[in-house]
């Protein structure tokens, strides 16, 4: 019960904070509508078969495909790793909020004053970052869908709800979002200002931009065992970066040094 007040306190003020809710919400409308934009221009554009070549290359299973299915199951695969983007930017800003935001304002010492227990707390804000990010990235899974299986060629639209873009969306979405939250629970246990919080968390969206990059360029073309090691990976992440932000977030070190 206890976990259910802190997690409705926590939507309560997310709700309240317009510049923190407004800031959220346009990502995933942004990240929807350029792949669709995308593939509804470049339908109909001539490509050569040379401009794919390397595509080929990296995978037969290319083969015969037209250059144009190509070029465009490529660039949307680029566009929705920017989803994996949004369980990783969004829970960082909220869980950086949600702590810093309570040091800055004095009414996190008499929370830890109650009776309720440390993991209860963390576990009460985790939720309450991990949840509206979770769902914003399947809802704006779910309108590229909707909107690839009307405008695209049926081969472009295979891709999007291919096995690897679906464990990716329902399976590593939310291990990104409980590693973004333990990453934020770990820097705002350090710092007091949620910029700085945000800035270093913002290094976390490198690499998928990275990842996205070099299968556009031909260096190299994910499949599902890839995400299926990726999956790991983070899980165990996850585990390892928790038990680091549940030993820095001890109750007496937030009462005697968060000042």
């Amino acid at each position: 019960m206890r976990v259910l007040a802190v997690l409705e306190k926590e939507f309560l003020e997310f709700v309240k904070n317009r510049m923190l809710l407004y800031g959220t919400l346009p990502l995933p409308l942004i990240f929807v509508a350029i792949p669709l934009a995308f593939v509804h221009f470049a339908g109909d554009q001539p490509v050569k078969a040379e401009e794919a070549e390397m595509y080929y290359r990296l995978s037969p299973a290319l083969a015969g495909m037209e250059a144009s299915a190509v070029l465009q199951i490529m660039v949307v695969g680029q566009m929705m790793m920017l989803l994996l983007i949004l369980p990783v930017i969004i829970p960082m800003t909220i869980a950086a909020y949600s702590i810093i935001g309570e040091k800055q304002a004095r009414t996190l010492e008499p929370l830890l004053a109650t009776p309720i227990r440390t993991w209860e707390l963390l576990l009460g804000k985790s939720l309450a970052a991990t949840l509206p990010a979770v769902a914003l990235t399947w809802i704006a899974y779910a309108i590229l869908v909707v909107g690839m299986a009307i405008i695209a060629k049926p081969v472009v639209f295979a891709a999007v709800v291919s096995g690897m873009w679906i464990l990716a969306i329902l399976i590593i979405a939310p291990l990104l979002a409980i590693l973004a939250v333990n990453l934020g629970v770990l820097i705002s246990s350090k710092v007091n200002d949620t910029r700085v919080a945000q800035q270093i968390g913002g290094l976390l969206v490198l690499p998928f931009v990275g990842l996205g990059i070099a299968q556009t360029a031909g260096r190299v073309l994910y499949d599902l065992p890839m995400f299926m090691v990726g999956a790991t990976v983070v899980a165990a992440a996850d585990v390892a970066i928790l038990a680091v932000a549940t030993k820095l977030f001890q109750r007496e070190t937030i009462l005697t040094r968060w000042r």
